[in-house]
Protein backbone atom coordinates (compact mmCIF):
# COMPACT_ATOMS: atom_id res chain seq x y z
CA UNK A 1 0.00 0.00 0.00
CA UNK A 2 1.56 3.50 -0.82
CA UNK A 3 2.68 5.96 1.47
CA UNK A 4 0.09 9.16 1.69
CA UNK A 5 3.34 10.94 1.01
CA UNK A 6 3.41 9.50 -2.29
CA UNK A 7 0.00 9.94 -3.22
CA UNK A 8 0.18 13.43 -2.25
CA UNK A 9 3.47 13.64 -4.95
CA UNK A 10 1.83 12.12 -7.29
CA UNK A 11 -0.99 14.57 -7.21
CA UNK A 12 0.87 17.54 -7.40
CA UNK A 13 2.31 16.01 -10.22
CA UNK A 14 -1.18 15.62 -11.36
CA UNK A 15 -2.02 19.18 -10.67
CA UNK A 16 0.64 20.99 -12.27
CA UNK A 17 -0.19 18.95 -15.30
CA UNK A 18 -3.52 20.00 -15.21
CA UNK A 19 -2.64 23.64 -14.41
CA UNK A 20 0.05 23.62 -17.24
CA UNK A 21 -3.04 21.97 -19.54
CA UNK A 22 -5.15 25.14 -18.30
CA UNK A 23 -2.21 27.41 -18.54
CA UNK A 24 -1.67 26.76 -22.67
CA UNK A 25 -5.19 26.62 -23.63
CA UNK A 26 -5.46 30.42 -22.10
CA UNK A 27 -2.05 30.90 -24.39
CA UNK A 28 -4.29 29.34 -27.37
CA UNK A 29 -6.96 31.76 -26.72
CA UNK A 30 -4.80 34.65 -26.55
CA UNK A 31 -3.26 33.36 -29.30
CA UNK A 32 0.59 33.76 -27.79
CA UNK A 33 2.74 32.30 -30.12
CA UNK A 34 5.50 28.85 -29.82
CA UNK A 35 8.19 31.32 -29.14
CA UNK A 36 6.06 33.55 -26.14
CA UNK A 37 4.91 30.48 -25.16
CA UNK A 38 8.59 28.86 -25.05
CA UNK A 39 9.52 32.10 -22.72
CA UNK A 40 6.42 32.23 -20.33
CA UNK A 41 7.16 28.48 -19.47
CA UNK A 42 10.80 28.67 -19.01
CA UNK A 43 9.41 31.68 -16.33
CA UNK A 44 6.79 28.83 -15.05
CA UNK A 45 10.33 26.31 -14.23
CA UNK A 46 12.35 28.76 -13.10
CA UNK A 47 9.44 29.89 -10.47
CA UNK A 48 9.00 25.88 -9.56
CA UNK A 49 12.82 24.92 -9.22
CA UNK A 50 13.74 27.55 -7.45
CA UNK A 51 10.56 27.27 -5.37
CA UNK A 52 11.34 23.48 -5.42
CA UNK A 53 15.38 24.55 -4.36
CA UNK A 54 14.14 26.65 -1.88
CA UNK A 55 12.28 24.15 -0.06
CA UNK A 56 15.24 21.39 -0.66
CA UNK A 57 17.74 23.57 0.65
CA UNK A 58 15.42 24.10 3.80
CA UNK A 59 14.98 20.61 3.99
CA UNK A 60 18.81 19.82 4.17
CA UNK A 61 19.44 22.48 6.66
CA UNK A 62 17.10 20.83 8.66
CA UNK A 63 18.89 17.54 8.27
CA UNK A 64 21.86 19.01 9.36
CA UNK A 65 20.55 20.88 12.20
CA UNK A 66 18.95 17.85 13.30
CA UNK A 67 22.17 16.01 13.29
CA UNK A 68 24.30 18.85 14.73
CA UNK A 69 21.45 18.46 17.84
CA UNK A 70 21.70 14.96 17.88
CA UNK A 71 25.30 15.73 18.34
CA UNK A 72 24.68 18.14 21.23
CA UNK A 73 22.17 16.00 22.96
CA UNK A 74 24.42 13.20 22.87
CA UNK A 75 27.22 15.08 24.33
CA UNK A 76 25.14 16.17 27.11
CA UNK A 77 23.50 12.93 27.96
CA UNK A 78 26.78 12.03 28.43
CA UNK A 79 28.06 13.89 30.53
CA UNK A 80 24.93 14.07 32.78
CA UNK A 81 25.28 10.18 32.86
CA UNK A 82 28.59 10.79 33.92
CA UNK A 83 28.09 13.37 36.21
CA UNK A 84 25.05 11.04 37.85
CA UNK A 85 27.44 7.80 37.74
CA UNK A 86 24.40 6.20 35.14
CA UNK A 87 25.29 3.58 32.36
CA UNK A 88 25.24 5.36 29.43
CA UNK A 89 22.14 6.22 27.57
CA UNK A 90 21.72 3.67 24.06
CA UNK A 91 19.32 5.10 21.55
CA UNK A 92 17.00 2.71 19.03
CA UNK A 93 19.44 1.87 16.04
CA UNK A 94 16.24 2.48 13.92
CA UNK A 95 15.25 5.62 14.71
CA UNK A 96 15.68 8.64 11.82
CA UNK A 97 17.34 11.57 12.96
CA UNK A 98 14.60 13.80 14.00
CA UNK A 99 13.13 10.51 16.28
CA UNK A 100 16.49 10.19 17.42
CA UNK A 101 15.99 13.74 17.96
CA UNK A 102 13.15 14.25 20.21
CA UNK A 103 14.21 10.92 22.12
CA UNK A 104 17.86 12.35 23.07
CA UNK A 105 16.27 15.34 24.00
CA UNK A 106 13.62 13.92 26.48
CA UNK A 107 16.00 11.71 27.97
CA UNK A 108 18.33 15.19 28.69
CA UNK A 109 14.84 16.72 30.13
CA UNK A 110 14.42 13.63 32.48
CA UNK A 111 18.48 13.79 33.70
CA UNK A 112 17.96 17.08 34.25
CA UNK A 113 15.64 16.91 36.34
CA UNK A 114 17.36 14.16 38.48
CA UNK A 115 20.15 16.48 38.51
CA UNK A 116 18.20 18.94 39.90
CA UNK A 117 16.38 17.07 42.54
CA UNK A 118 19.76 15.34 43.66
CA UNK A 119 21.22 18.71 44.10
CA UNK A 120 18.38 20.03 46.14
CA UNK A 121 17.78 17.19 48.39
CA UNK A 122 21.39 17.23 48.75
CA UNK A 123 21.32 20.59 50.37
CA UNK A 124 18.39 19.84 52.64
CA UNK A 125 20.03 16.93 54.08
CA UNK A 126 23.65 18.52 54.14
CA UNK A 127 21.68 21.38 56.47
CA UNK A 128 19.91 18.46 58.67
CA UNK A 129 23.54 16.68 59.03
CA UNK A 130 25.08 19.92 59.69
CA UNK A 131 22.47 20.76 62.85
CA UNK A 132 22.40 17.35 64.02
CA UNK A 133 26.56 17.03 63.99
CA UNK A 134 26.92 20.68 65.59
CA UNK A 135 25.04 19.74 68.35
CA UNK A 136 26.96 16.72 68.81
CA UNK A 137 30.29 18.13 67.64
CA UNK A 138 31.00 15.57 65.16
CA UNK A 139 32.23 16.04 61.55
CA UNK A 140 29.59 15.76 59.14
CA UNK A 141 28.91 14.29 55.57
CA UNK A 142 31.02 15.24 53.44
CA UNK A 143 29.91 15.95 49.49
CA UNK A 144 31.96 18.77 47.84
CA UNK A 145 30.49 21.76 46.96
CA UNK A 146 28.85 21.64 43.06
CA UNK A 147 29.07 17.88 43.14
CA UNK A 148 25.88 15.98 41.85
CA UNK A 149 25.86 13.12 44.54
CA UNK A 150 24.97 9.73 43.67
CA UNK A 151 22.31 7.67 44.80
CA UNK A 152 24.57 5.82 46.84
CA UNK A 153 25.57 8.93 48.28
CA UNK A 154 22.53 9.90 49.16
CA UNK A 155 21.57 6.80 50.77
CA UNK A 156 24.30 6.83 52.91
CA UNK A 157 24.05 11.15 53.58
CA UNK A 158 20.34 9.62 55.04
CA UNK A 159 21.81 6.93 57.25
CA UNK A 160 24.35 9.15 58.62
CA UNK A 161 21.37 11.70 59.76
CA UNK A 162 19.83 8.89 61.26
CA UNK A 163 22.54 7.60 62.91
CA UNK A 164 23.24 11.14 64.29
CA UNK A 165 19.45 11.81 65.29
CA UNK A 166 19.14 8.57 67.76
CA UNK A 167 22.53 9.67 68.65
CA UNK A 168 21.76 13.03 69.84
CA UNK A 169 18.64 11.30 71.30
CA UNK A 170 20.43 8.86 73.58
CA UNK A 171 22.73 12.03 74.72
CA UNK A 172 20.14 13.87 75.17
CA UNK A 173 18.25 11.39 77.67
CA UNK A 174 21.80 10.95 78.88
CA UNK A 175 22.43 14.48 79.16
CA UNK A 176 18.31 15.17 80.97
CA UNK A 177 18.88 12.67 83.42
CA UNK A 178 22.25 13.62 85.12
CA UNK A 179 21.29 17.43 84.57
CA UNK A 180 17.98 16.13 86.77
CA UNK A 181 19.98 14.26 89.32
CA UNK A 182 22.97 16.95 89.70
CA UNK A 183 20.13 19.63 90.03
CA UNK A 184 18.71 17.55 92.97
CA UNK A 185 22.68 17.05 94.43
CA UNK A 186 23.38 20.72 93.99
CA UNK A 187 20.50 21.77 96.02
CA UNK A 188 20.87 18.34 98.79
CA UNK A 189 24.74 19.89 99.50
CA UNK A 190 23.61 23.43 99.09
CA UNK A 191 25.80 23.99 96.07
CA UNK A 192 26.09 27.22 94.07
CA UNK A 193 26.91 26.14 90.74
CA UNK A 194 30.26 28.48 90.02
CA UNK A 195 32.18 27.48 86.61
CA UNK A 196 30.80 27.91 83.42
CA UNK A 197 30.23 24.65 82.78
CA UNK A 198 28.25 24.01 86.05
CA UNK A 199 26.02 27.00 84.73
CA UNK A 200 26.03 26.18 80.99
CA UNK A 201 25.00 22.27 82.16
CA UNK A 202 22.25 23.28 84.72
CA UNK A 203 21.02 27.31 84.18
CA UNK A 204 20.65 27.03 80.26
CA UNK A 205 18.11 25.44 78.09
CA UNK A 206 18.72 22.02 77.16
CA UNK A 207 19.04 23.27 73.46
CA UNK A 208 21.97 25.48 74.14
CA UNK A 209 24.41 22.80 75.48
CA UNK A 210 26.71 20.87 73.02
CA UNK A 211 25.86 17.18 73.39
CA UNK A 212 29.29 16.05 72.59
CA UNK A 213 31.46 13.14 74.30
CA UNK A 214 33.80 15.35 76.02
CA UNK A 215 30.41 17.07 77.46
CA UNK A 216 28.85 14.48 78.51
CA UNK A 217 31.79 12.58 80.07
CA UNK A 218 32.28 16.12 82.20
CA UNK A 219 28.70 16.03 83.17
CA UNK A 220 29.41 12.48 84.78
CA UNK A 221 32.92 13.51 86.19
CA UNK A 222 31.16 16.12 87.56
CA UNK A 223 27.61 13.80 88.72
CA UNK A 224 30.35 11.66 90.58
CA UNK A 225 32.39 14.51 92.13
CA UNK A 226 28.86 15.87 94.14
CA UNK A 227 27.93 12.41 94.64
CA UNK A 228 31.38 11.73 96.62
CA UNK A 229 30.52 15.03 97.96
CA UNK A 230 27.44 14.21 99.35
CA UNK A 231 28.66 10.91 100.74
CA UNK A 232 31.29 12.70 102.65
CA UNK A 233 28.47 14.54 104.47
CA UNK A 234 26.55 11.88 104.98
CA UNK A 235 29.35 10.43 106.35
CA UNK A 236 30.11 13.76 108.62
CA UNK A 237 26.43 13.67 109.35
CA UNK A 238 26.73 10.03 111.20
CA UNK A 239 29.56 10.80 112.82
CA UNK A 240 27.89 13.78 114.50
CA UNK A 241 24.70 11.67 115.47
CA UNK A 242 27.19 8.97 116.80
CA UNK A 243 28.89 11.77 118.51
CA UNK A 244 25.97 13.36 120.06
CA UNK A 245 24.14 9.96 120.87
CA UNK A 246 27.38 9.01 122.50
CA UNK A 247 27.57 12.83 124.70
CA UNK A 248 23.56 12.03 125.83
CA UNK A 249 24.83 8.52 127.48
CA UNK A 250 27.47 10.03 128.48
CA UNK A 251 26.10 13.28 130.04
CA UNK A 252 22.53 11.02 130.78
CA UNK A 253 20.50 13.06 128.80
CA UNK A 254 16.73 12.32 129.46
CA UNK A 255 15.38 11.05 126.01
CA UNK A 256 12.30 12.99 126.09
CA UNK A 257 14.98 15.71 125.43
CA UNK A 258 16.84 13.97 122.91
CA UNK A 259 16.15 15.70 119.81
CA UNK A 260 18.06 15.47 116.60
CA UNK A 261 16.57 17.25 113.17
CA UNK A 262 17.52 15.82 110.33
CA UNK A 263 14.76 17.19 107.81
CA UNK A 264 16.35 19.60 105.16
CA UNK A 265 19.75 20.08 103.12
CA UNK A 266 22.39 17.95 104.21
CA UNK A 267 24.73 21.06 104.93
CA UNK A 268 21.94 22.95 107.03
CA UNK A 269 21.28 19.62 109.34
CA UNK A 270 25.20 18.99 109.20
CA UNK A 271 25.41 22.98 110.87
CA UNK A 272 22.15 22.33 113.01
CA UNK A 273 23.81 19.10 114.54
CA UNK A 274 27.04 20.58 115.18
CA UNK A 275 25.98 23.63 116.79
CA UNK A 276 24.30 20.74 118.91
CA UNK A 277 27.19 18.83 119.34
CA UNK A 278 29.47 21.75 120.29
CA UNK A 279 26.49 22.70 122.62
CA UNK A 280 26.86 19.05 124.39
CA UNK A 281 30.78 19.18 124.77
CA UNK A 282 30.57 22.43 126.34
CA UNK A 283 28.27 20.73 128.85
CA UNK A 284 30.67 17.65 128.74
CA UNK A 285 33.51 19.92 130.05
CA UNK A 286 31.42 21.78 132.86
CA UNK A 287 30.13 18.35 134.22
CA UNK A 288 33.47 16.42 133.37
CA UNK A 289 33.63 14.44 136.53
CA UNK A 290 30.42 12.64 136.05
CA UNK A 291 31.23 12.46 131.85
CA UNK A 292 34.77 10.44 132.88
CA UNK A 293 32.43 8.26 135.01
CA UNK A 294 30.02 7.78 132.42
CA UNK A 295 32.93 6.88 129.93
CA UNK A 296 34.61 4.26 132.96
CA UNK A 297 31.07 2.80 132.83
CA UNK A 298 31.00 2.49 128.66
CA UNK A 299 34.43 1.15 128.84
CA UNK A 300 33.45 -1.56 131.11
CA UNK A 301 30.83 -2.52 129.07
CA UNK A 302 32.84 -3.16 126.08
CA UNK A 303 34.90 -4.75 127.59
CA UNK A 304 32.48 -7.26 128.68
CA UNK A 305 31.56 -7.71 124.88
CA UNK A 306 35.34 -7.92 123.56
CA UNK A 307 36.18 -10.53 126.33
CA UNK A 308 39.00 -8.53 128.01
CA UNK A 309 40.87 -10.28 130.36
CA UNK A 310 41.71 -8.70 133.84
CA UNK A 311 45.11 -7.97 132.98
CA UNK A 312 44.21 -6.03 129.61
CA UNK A 313 41.22 -3.76 131.93
CA UNK A 314 44.10 -2.87 134.10
CA UNK A 315 44.86 0.77 132.48
CA UNK A 316 46.51 3.38 135.16
CA UNK A 317 44.54 6.69 134.17
CA UNK A 318 41.04 4.61 135.42
CA UNK A 319 42.32 5.20 138.54
CA UNK A 320 43.19 8.49 138.63
CA UNK A 321 40.88 11.00 140.37
CA UNK A 322 42.05 14.19 138.94
CA UNK A 323 39.49 14.77 136.89
CA UNK A 324 41.13 17.30 134.31
CA UNK A 325 40.45 17.67 130.09
CA UNK A 326 43.38 16.08 129.66
CA UNK A 327 41.73 12.92 131.32
CA UNK A 328 38.90 12.99 129.61
CA UNK A 329 40.75 13.07 126.01
CA UNK A 330 42.33 10.13 127.08
CA UNK A 331 39.12 8.06 128.25
CA UNK A 332 38.04 9.27 125.15
CA UNK A 333 40.53 8.11 122.76
CA UNK A 334 40.11 4.85 124.47
CA UNK A 335 36.60 4.56 124.36
CA UNK A 336 36.83 5.11 121.00
CA UNK A 337 40.02 2.84 120.51
CA UNK A 338 37.55 0.06 121.65
CA UNK A 339 34.49 1.07 120.36
CA UNK A 340 36.14 0.91 116.50
CA UNK A 341 37.95 -2.55 117.68
CA UNK A 342 33.70 -3.61 118.89
CA UNK A 343 32.39 -3.05 115.39
CA UNK A 344 35.49 -4.63 113.36
CA UNK A 345 35.59 -7.95 115.22
CA UNK A 346 31.41 -7.91 116.19
CA UNK A 347 30.58 -10.71 114.51
CA UNK A 348 33.60 -12.92 116.48
CA UNK A 349 32.26 -11.75 119.82
CA UNK A 350 28.46 -12.55 118.92
CA UNK A 351 29.14 -15.64 117.94
CA UNK A 352 31.49 -16.44 121.07
CA UNK A 353 28.28 -15.24 122.84
CA UNK A 354 25.40 -17.14 121.78
CA UNK A 355 27.92 -20.51 121.53
CA UNK A 356 28.22 -19.95 125.22
CA UNK A 357 24.29 -19.40 125.51
CA UNK A 358 23.15 -22.66 122.91
CA UNK A 359 26.02 -24.38 125.19
CA UNK A 360 23.72 -23.38 127.91
CA UNK A 361 20.52 -24.75 126.53
CA UNK A 362 21.94 -27.50 125.53
CA UNK A 363 23.26 -28.92 128.82
CA UNK A 364 19.93 -28.07 130.26
CA UNK A 365 18.61 -30.77 127.66
CA UNK A 366 20.94 -33.19 128.62
CA UNK A 367 20.33 -32.84 132.32
CA UNK A 368 16.55 -33.32 131.10
CA UNK A 369 17.32 -36.23 128.76
CA UNK A 370 18.67 -37.69 131.84
CA UNK A 371 15.82 -37.32 134.03
CA UNK A 372 14.07 -40.73 134.67
CA UNK A 373 10.80 -38.53 135.34
CA UNK A 374 11.06 -36.80 132.27
CA UNK A 375 8.58 -40.10 130.55
CA UNK A 376 5.65 -38.68 132.77
CA UNK A 377 5.28 -35.83 131.17
CA UNK A 378 2.62 -36.76 127.90
CA UNK A 379 1.69 -33.10 127.26
CA UNK A 380 4.68 -32.91 123.94
CA UNK A 381 6.83 -31.18 125.96
CA UNK A 382 9.28 -34.07 125.99
CA UNK A 383 8.91 -34.77 121.92
CA UNK A 384 9.79 -31.08 121.44
CA UNK A 385 12.69 -30.81 123.61
CA UNK A 386 13.57 -33.67 122.06
CA UNK A 387 13.54 -31.73 118.54
CA UNK A 388 15.20 -28.79 119.97
CA UNK A 389 18.11 -30.47 121.12
CA UNK A 390 18.60 -32.50 118.05
CA UNK A 391 18.41 -29.28 116.35
CA UNK A 392 20.54 -27.38 118.97
CA UNK A 393 23.23 -30.70 118.48
CA UNK A 394 23.11 -30.01 114.59
CA UNK A 395 23.65 -26.19 114.78
CA UNK A 396 26.63 -26.49 117.31
CA UNK A 397 28.82 -27.53 114.99
CA UNK A 398 27.99 -25.18 112.44
CA UNK A 399 28.64 -22.23 114.75
CA UNK A 400 32.27 -23.70 116.03
CA UNK A 401 33.48 -23.32 112.42
CA UNK A 402 31.86 -20.40 112.05
CA UNK A 403 33.73 -19.05 114.92
CA UNK A 404 37.07 -20.92 113.78
CA UNK A 405 37.11 -18.64 110.97
CA UNK A 406 36.50 -15.43 112.64
CA UNK A 407 39.06 -16.48 115.17
CA UNK A 408 41.17 -17.24 112.15
CA UNK A 409 40.60 -14.20 110.57
CA UNK A 410 41.24 -11.98 113.90
CA UNK A 411 44.54 -13.39 114.27
CA UNK A 412 45.88 -12.72 111.00
CA UNK A 413 44.65 -8.89 110.99
CA UNK A 414 46.71 -8.67 114.78
CA UNK A 415 49.35 -11.51 114.21
CA UNK A 416 48.85 -13.31 117.20
CA UNK A 417 46.62 -15.78 118.91
CA UNK A 418 43.62 -15.00 120.05
CA UNK A 419 42.98 -15.58 124.07
CA UNK A 420 40.18 -15.49 126.31
CA UNK A 421 41.34 -15.58 130.03
CA UNK A 422 44.42 -16.92 128.79
CA UNK A 423 43.29 -19.72 126.75
CA UNK A 424 42.25 -20.39 123.30
CA UNK A 425 38.60 -20.48 122.42
CA UNK A 426 38.87 -23.27 120.33
CA UNK A 427 40.47 -25.63 122.91
CA UNK A 428 38.18 -24.53 125.38
CA UNK A 429 34.94 -25.70 123.58
CA UNK A 430 36.31 -28.81 123.02
CA UNK A 431 37.36 -28.94 126.68
CA UNK A 432 33.93 -28.45 127.39
CA UNK A 433 32.82 -31.74 125.13
CA UNK A 434 35.12 -33.93 126.36
CA UNK A 435 34.37 -32.50 130.01
CA UNK A 436 30.54 -33.15 129.30
CA UNK A 437 31.78 -36.82 127.60
CA UNK A 438 33.66 -37.43 130.64
CA UNK A 439 30.72 -36.88 133.17
CA UNK A 440 28.12 -38.72 131.09
CA UNK A 441 30.97 -41.40 131.08
CA UNK A 442 30.91 -41.12 134.90
CA UNK A 443 26.74 -41.55 135.05
CA UNK A 444 26.43 -44.22 132.87
CA UNK A 445 29.09 -45.96 135.19
CA UNK A 446 27.44 -44.87 138.62
CA UNK A 447 24.53 -46.37 136.79
CA UNK A 448 25.67 -49.31 136.01
CA UNK A 449 27.18 -49.93 139.81
CA UNK A 450 23.84 -49.24 141.02
CA UNK A 451 22.29 -51.32 138.54
CA UNK A 452 24.79 -54.84 139.54
CA UNK A 453 24.25 -53.84 142.88
CA UNK A 454 20.45 -54.20 142.39
CA UNK A 455 20.84 -57.42 140.82
CA UNK A 456 23.13 -59.21 143.71
CA UNK A 457 20.06 -57.93 146.43
CA UNK A 458 17.24 -59.94 143.84
CA UNK A 459 19.58 -63.16 143.34
CA UNK A 460 18.89 -65.99 146.03
CA UNK A 461 21.09 -67.66 148.06
CA UNK A 462 22.17 -71.37 145.97
CA UNK A 463 23.27 -73.79 148.61
CA UNK A 464 23.25 -77.91 148.53
CA UNK A 465 20.43 -79.78 149.47
CA UNK A 466 20.99 -82.25 152.05
CA UNK A 467 18.42 -85.38 153.49
CA UNK A 468 17.02 -84.58 156.85
CA UNK A 469 18.41 -87.57 157.91
CA UNK A 470 21.92 -86.94 157.17
CA UNK A 471 24.19 -86.16 160.10
CA UNK A 472 25.67 -81.93 160.42
CA UNK A 473 28.52 -83.51 160.68
CA UNK A 474 28.99 -85.86 157.17
CA UNK A 475 27.78 -82.21 155.46
CA UNK A 476 31.25 -81.19 154.20
CA UNK A 477 32.17 -76.91 154.42
CA UNK A 478 34.11 -75.61 152.48
CA UNK A 479 36.09 -72.39 153.81
CA UNK A 480 33.89 -70.09 151.57
CA UNK A 481 30.84 -71.23 152.69
CA UNK A 482 28.09 -68.78 153.12
CA UNK A 483 29.66 -65.97 151.65
CA UNK A 484 29.02 -64.90 147.63
CA UNK A 485 31.33 -65.29 144.62
CA UNK A 486 33.99 -62.88 143.63
CA UNK A 487 32.10 -61.19 140.48
CA UNK A 488 29.03 -61.15 142.79
CA UNK A 489 30.55 -59.51 145.69
CA UNK A 490 29.69 -55.78 146.03
CA UNK A 491 32.75 -53.37 145.09
CA UNK A 492 34.68 -51.53 148.27
CA UNK A 493 34.70 -48.30 148.52
CA UNK A 494 38.13 -47.93 147.61
CA UNK A 495 37.07 -49.86 144.37
CA UNK A 496 34.52 -47.49 143.58
CA UNK A 497 37.33 -45.10 143.99
CA UNK A 498 39.35 -47.17 141.53
CA UNK A 499 36.92 -46.99 139.05
CA UNK A 500 36.54 -43.63 139.62
CA UNK A 501 39.81 -42.47 139.03
CA UNK A 502 40.95 -44.71 136.18
CA UNK A 503 38.83 -42.73 133.84
CA UNK A 504 41.15 -39.81 132.47
CA UNK A 505 40.96 -36.73 133.41
CA UNK A 506 40.59 -34.17 130.19
CA UNK A 507 41.80 -31.34 132.42
CA UNK A 508 45.19 -32.45 133.28
CA UNK A 509 45.47 -33.76 129.66
CA UNK A 510 47.51 -31.83 127.35
CA UNK A 511 45.46 -33.61 124.03
CA UNK A 512 45.57 -31.43 120.92
CA UNK A 513 42.47 -29.88 119.28
CA UNK A 514 42.17 -32.49 116.83
CA UNK A 515 42.24 -34.97 119.40
CA UNK A 516 39.72 -33.33 121.36
CA UNK A 517 37.50 -32.63 118.09
CA UNK A 518 37.60 -36.40 117.88
CA UNK A 519 36.38 -36.63 120.97
CA UNK A 520 33.54 -34.60 120.08
CA UNK A 521 32.51 -37.00 117.29
CA UNK A 522 32.25 -39.89 119.31
CA UNK A 523 30.57 -37.60 121.84
CA UNK A 524 27.86 -36.68 118.55
CA UNK A 525 27.55 -39.97 117.55
CA UNK A 526 26.43 -41.33 120.70
CA UNK A 527 23.73 -38.55 121.16
CA UNK A 528 22.46 -39.69 117.81
CA UNK A 529 22.15 -43.66 119.21
CA UNK A 530 20.27 -41.83 122.34
CA UNK A 531 18.77 -39.87 120.35
CA UNK A 532 16.40 -42.66 118.34
CA UNK A 533 16.40 -44.55 121.12
CA UNK A 534 14.60 -41.91 122.61
CA UNK A 535 12.29 -41.68 119.27
CA UNK A 536 11.43 -44.78 119.57
CA UNK A 537 10.19 -44.69 123.14
CA UNK A 538 8.17 -41.63 122.54
CA UNK A 539 6.74 -43.43 119.36
CA UNK A 540 5.63 -46.45 121.29
CA UNK A 541 4.33 -43.96 124.18
CA UNK A 542 2.18 -42.42 121.67
CA UNK A 543 0.35 -45.61 120.53
CA UNK A 544 -0.08 -46.99 123.47
CA UNK A 545 -1.97 -43.56 124.78
CA UNK A 546 -3.46 -42.20 121.31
Amino acid sequence: MPRQSEALASSIIHLLNVKMAKLQDVWDVIGIQEEKRLERMGSVKIHIEMLLNEMIHEEELLNDQLNEAIQNWQEKLQALCSELLLDLYKADKNSTPLQLEKELRDEVTTLLKERDFRMEQCEILLKEDQALCNDLCKTPYYIPTGKVPSLQEIEELKNHILSAAKEKERRLGTFLGLRHEITNLMANIDHVPDTTFEKDAVLEQEDLFFLSDENIKSLEVLRQQLVKRKEELVTMQESLKEQIHSLWITLQIPTEQQNMETTGPICEVNAVLQQNLEQLQQMKIKNIKEVITGIREQLHTYWDKCLYSQQKRELDFLQSENFTEELLRVHDEELLKITLYYEKYQELFDNFEKWERWWKLFLEFEKKASDPNRYANRGGTLLREEKDRTLLQKKLPKLEEELKLNILTWETEQGGPFMINGQKPMIYIATQWEQHRFKKDQEKQERSVKKDDASICRTPLKRPLCPSNTPQSKIRKTPNAGKLPDLLQRPSLQDKKTIDTSIPNVARQPGTFNALVTSYSEFSRDLSRKSNCVKGQLNSTTLENP
